[in-house]
């Protein structure tokens, strides 16, 4: 099963200073609706603390916007997103049993590595990010 890597790149955005990717995005790539990852992500909330998964608020997501001129055109049913951060991420994958899941969150670690990798070998690329994510 392939999964195409921009189709994983251009869903990460940077919110509160670190790389993110909002719940709907995650549900789309797995081919769920996006009431089933919510549900799993509910139930088992205490396995994402704030630092792992937080909801946008308005002015997250006015910054949302700003990274993808797409964003005004999802749907978010009338709630703000869910945002998991690597770690969140990292979690997640864990709570995933099936195949298509599971080949997204390896595609997704391997372009989060990918990133990190990056950005020593650019160092304005990574002043540039930091300017960004303050």
């Amino acid at each position: 099963m392939m999964i195409a890597e921009g189709m994983i790149m251009d869903r990460i955005y940077v919110l509160r200073g670190k790389k993110v990717m909002i719940d709907e995005d995650l549900a789309s790539l797995y081919h769920w609706e996006a009431d089933r990852l919510k549900a799993l992500l509910t139930k088992n909330k205490m396995r994402f603390p704030d630092d792992f998964m937080f909801k946008l608020n308005s002015d997250d997501y006015k910054f949302l916007k700003s990274q993808d001129k797409n964003v005004d055109s999802r749907k978010f049913n009338g709630d703000y997103p869910l945002a998991l951060t690597e770690r969140g991420l990292a979690m997640l994958a864990g709570l995933v049993k099936t195949n298509r899941p599971v080949a997204v969150h390896m595609c997704i670690i391997r372009m989060f590595t990918q990133l990190r990798d990056l950005l020593p070998d650019y160092p304005e690329l990574s002043r540039e990010l930091k300017k960004i994510i303050r």
